[in-house]
């Protein structure tokens, strides 16, 4: 078991989050615009429609 589940491949980062709870810290990082690019919802979804 891992000591930081949040380290590798199992961190999630925010895109442009807002609000009360969106603060950004080490633990709650932001896609930079570069990173931001490449998660668009036709290439996570794979072509599936939710």
């Amino acid at each position: 078991m891992k000591d930081d589940p949040w380290e590798g491949a199992g961190r999630f980062a925010g895109d442009r989050n807002t609000g009360p709870g969106a603060a950004v810290t080490p633990d709650r990082p932001q896609f930079t615009d570069e990173q931001a690019a490449g998660h668009v919802p036709e290439r996570c979804l794979g072509g599936r429609r939710p």
